[in-house]
């Protein structure tokens, strides 16, 4: 029962991905990639909240497929950013309009307007960070020292 629940609210957007062939599982890292590039394996861990190494794999995964690429930071010369290629642009530019379907087929049921609960998600995401940043920046000191 419990693994009903954690799909249970990616799956309208998954079926409206899959309806136009874009792989839902890929999707949702693309679009981070997309919004924050160019973007390090580093900034995307601390935006989305997923460990390095699933970040890895899935960076992994994207350049193999050639929806993404790696370029040079030019902030810090051993690490990269990560873009979209052509290809991924064009997935993800593919993709967006089932996930706004998905989004509709849900609105339809909410009590209150769709705005307000983006707007109470965006407040929660906000304060997280905020709560989050101070154990990360002593986690970053501690390990310097």
């Amino acid at each position: 029962m419990p693994e009903q629940r954690t799909r249970l609210p990616r799956r309208p957007r998954n079926e409206e991905l899959e309806a136009v062939g874009v792989p839902p599982e890929l999707f949702s890292f693309l679009g981070w990639v997309y919004a924050l590039q160019p973007v390090t394996p580093g900034d995307l861990a601390a935006e989305t909240g997923m460990p390095a190494t699933t970040i890895r794999d899935y960076v992994r995964r994207l350049v193999e497929r050639g929806d993404v690429r790696k370029v040079a930071n030019p902030a810090d010369g051993p690490s990269y950013q990560l873009v979209l290629t052509a290809k991924g642009k064009r997935l993800a530019d593919r993709g967006w309009p089932a996930v706004v379907v998905a989004f509709r087929r849900l609105e339809q049921h909410l009590d209150a307007p769709a705005a307000a609960h983006l707007a109470s998600v965006r407040e929660l995401r906000h304060a997280l960070r905020l709560a989050v940043a101070p154990r990360q920046s002593q986690g970053r000191r501690a390990r310097s020292v």
